[in-house]
């Protein structure tokens, strides 16, 4: 499978952790220009008889880094629990995260045959990132903001579900599906 794009991340606030997860707020988190998902497994080996007699491995927790063009003051609250309006951001030491759904796709090529990968990550809690701003030189540079959260699993062992489609719309409404967003009320 040869991956071929990155689309359409968005993000929901997880209002039940059980395993009828349901997701509130869900918007678009800005146009998307890498998403990194890196996993974390417990991997336990045990020795009898002088040779290996189990091995266990299973997912402990991950990170997730999303780079995206602009993440608007509404995003970064939602995101990161701080106040916002679509003109105003206040972060306070004691704001605290919620968990989170995070979903995008991308193409993917298989024999010959573009199709839609997408993601949905079902609880992460982002934490506040760096911030670099730099002064325009002899060349134009941009600058984009990424955040980094920690993936963790549901109570019932889930951590990201995957879907494939034949085409590009499926893909979205399916994603938007997972985060509640229904026609109109996308944050764009």
């Amino acid at each position: 499978m040869a991956k071929v794009g990155l689309k359409h991340i968005v993000g929901a606030k997880l209002s039940e952790s059980t395993a009828n997860a349901s997701y509130t707020n869900g918007m678009n988190i800005g146009k998307a220009i890498a998403a990194n998902i890196t996993v974390e497994v417990n991997n336990v080996i045990l020795y009898a008889d002088d040779s290996v007699a189990e091995n266990v491995i299973e997912f402990k927790s991950g990170k997730v880094s999303l780079n995206t063009d602009d993440m608007t003051f509404e995003v970064q609250g939602m995101l990161l629990g701080h106040t916002a309006t679509a003109t105003t951001l206040k972060a306070n030491a004691n704001d605290v995260a919620p968990y989170v759904g995070i979903g995008f796709y991308g193409s993917v090529v298989r024999s010959g045959v573009t199709k839609y990968r997408a993601i949905w990550l079902y609880k992460i809690k982002f934490a506040e990132g760096n911030d670099e701003t730099k002064t325009k030189g002899e060349s134009i540079e941009f600058t984009t903001p990424t955040i980094e959260g920690t993936l963790l699993k549901m109570p019932n062992g889930d951590w990201k579900e995957e879907a494939l489609f034949t085409k590009e719309d499926e893909a979205i409404a399916w994603i938007n599906e997972k985060a509640g967003i229904t026609e109109g009320t996308v944050n764009e």
